[in-house]
């Protein structure tokens, strides 16, 4: 049948359901804004840390779903640039 789009949170004392889709006005919001000043609205770290999880999950699915420590593929990727 026809689903919504969201989720559900299940946490310690209560499970609570995750909002629902509000189109993209939020995000084009902040793409206009950092076009104006230049501020990204995301940090360094945490872009580094979304690149690093994705790596991660990369290096996991070629080897057969080891797991991989994003740490490790930080601290890599850190030795590389130097």
């Amino acid at each position: 049948g026809k689903g919504g789009y969201g989720g559900t949170v299940f946490g310690e004392k209560e499970i609570r359901p995750l909002g629902g889709y509000a189109g993209y006005d939020p995000l084009l919001i902040d793409i206009v804004r950092f076009f104006e000043t230049g501020i990204s609205p995301v940090t360094k770290e945490e872009t580094l840390e979304i690149f690093a999880f994705m790596e991660a999950a990369d290096q996991s699915k070629a080897n057969g779903g080891r797991a991989v420590s994003i740490d490790a593929v930080m601290k890599s990727a850190m030795g590389k640039t130097r």
